[in-house]
């Protein structure tokens, strides 16, 4: 626990909210008994781009792309590449 300690205290502010952020991703993606906090983690993300990405659109845009779920699917996968989350961005 205190190897464990000393390695985060050496690292920087951001080093250490990436780390954390990974820590978070391997907690609820590989815990069996945590498929509630998977599904709360989802919804967390898909409320984060709404709000980000959808909130300031027009209503009828709205309409149109609730309609149209590719196009849905195609900005989430695009705010997703912006957030830095998919591999190789």
């Amino acid at each position: 626990m205190n190897d464990e300690r000393a390695e985060l205290e050496e690292l920087s502010r951001e080093e250490l909210l990436e780390v954390f952020e990974g820590a978070l991703f391997e907690l609820v993606t590989e815990g069996r008994e945590y498929s509630e906090m998977l599904e709360m983690t989802l919804a967390l993300g898909l409320k984060h781009f709404v709000t980000a990405k959808l909130a300031d659109r027009p209503r009828e845009e709205l309409i149109e792309l609730f309609m149209d779920s590719e196009r849905a699917v195609l900005e989430l996968v695009d705010f997703a590449a912006e957030q830095g989350l998919l591999e190789g961005e």
